[in-house]
């Protein structure tokens, strides 16, 4: 049984766009909409997930409650007290997966909110986190620290509930590991290269600032690597910040800027790429005026949503829509308020909903992150196709 209650509050409209903005929580805490390359919602769009942690209730801040919110009733509930560390799902798939306890995993379904002990035993590797689910609801995979130290991709049959190590690499410290949200039949790794690990699995250090971040595929069963023209000698390092383009095979990435704001020479038309493994270059989405940080796909591969720094440096921050087709694309917000500090929750993180009617994204205009949905106003993608 669980209570619905409300939080939100209607903000004023974005000026230029007109979209509707809906400020979803109100609760004094570390509101979290969680990621946007794989976007944690419903299948049909109506529900979206929330991660609050407060040092001021029954969970430490190391823990994490988890709430869903109904963007037509703008109710929420709490739906777990306290998780262990960030839950994974499969994109728009309306499933959410997550650890409690230490050694439960469970899957959540948004429409039902029933829940399902998948095991009650789990003795995943050290530093396990989890990443991605397979559309089809078999597998889960996610990055754990072994041996060596080096970095195991592991994956999880949710059927039986054994896991094996697919795939190690001692570079791949953070894997933003992503299944093809419509096939699952490829896996995309981040490779931070030149990051290395401590014998106790710290990382000493983040990656090689010259050789950059680069990405590869990974077939489902681990193999079949192919490397993604990502990062040098192609093009600057990444932004850290990718995810597939639907069933396209293409994969979309940003990359990041010189350090006085300014674009990479080579490419002075945008810092948005998209590319499939093999390719000789990528192909850049023209956007001169603007600096593209986080990134979502919408569902059907046609749209892209971003955050922006227009002067390469925090300040005012627009989140544009495009359009990979077009090549159009427009601010849907004029800025969102925020720091963009070091804690995820302050990072905008903006996702389409699996309907393409809300973005739903993090602010936090006085300095207490909250979610926020943005609704697309009629005729505002139209206007880009």
């Amino acid at each position: 049984m669980f209570t619905w209650f409300t939080e939100a509050s209607d903000m004023n409209p974005d000026p230029q766009s007109g979209a509707r903005i809906t400020r979803l929580t109100t609760a004094v805490c570390h509101n979290n909409n969680i990621y946007c390359e794989q976007p944690y919602c419903s299948k049909d769009g109506n529900r979206v997930t929330i991660v609050r942690q407060s040092g001021m209730d029954s969970c430490r801040t190391t823990q994490r409650m988890l709430l869903v919110t109904d963007l037509t009733t703008l109710l929420s509930t709490l739906v777990e007290e306290c998780i262990d560390d960030m839950p994974c799902t499969a994109a728009w798939s309306g499933y959410i997966y997550y650890m409690r306890q230490g050694h439960e995993l469970v899957r959540l379904s948004l429409d039902t909110l029933d829940k399902e002990i998948i095991s009650s035993s789990v003795t995943f590797p050290r530093e396990m986190t989890l990443s991605s689910v397979s559309p089809d609801q078999r597998y889960l995979v996610g990055q754990a620290v072994l041996s060596g130290p080096t970095i195991g991709v592991v994956r999880m049959d949710l059927e039986s509930g054994e896991w094996e190590v697919i795939f190690e690499h001692p570079e791949i410290v953070n894997t933003h590991l992503q299944y093809n949200p419509v096939t699952g039949k490829d896996l995309m790794v981040q490779h931070n290269r030149g990051s290395k690990m401590a014998p106790d699995g710290t990382i000493t250090s983040p990656g090689d600032s010259e050789q950059g971040t680069t990405l590869f595929v990974l077939d489902a069963e681990g193999g079949n690597l192919r490397p993604v023209p990502a990062g040098e000698p192609v093009t600057a390092g990444l932004t850290g910040h990718e995810c597939f383009v639907a069933d396209t095979g293409r994969v979309a990435f940003t990359v990041l800027a010189s350090a006085d704001g300014s674009l990479d020479a080579r490419y002075p038309q945008g810092n948005l790429f998209t590319a499939v493994p093999g390719d000789e270059k990528p192909t850049v989405f023209a956007t001169p005026d603007h600096y593209f940080n986080h990134l979502c796909v919408s569902r059907c591969g046609r749209y892209f949503v971003c955050d922006s720094y227009p002067d390469g440096l925090p300040g005012r921050t627009p989140l544009v829509v495009g359009n990979f087709e077009t090549g159009k694309y427009a601010e849907l917000l004029e800025d969102m308020p925020g720091i963009l500090a070091g804690a995820q929750y302050t990072h905008p993180h903006a996702y389409f909903t699996t309907d393409t009617r809300h973005v739903i994204y993090n602010a936090d205009p006085r300095g207490v992150p909250h979610v926020f949905k943005a609704e697309i106003p009629d005729g505002f993608l139209a206007n880009l196709d």
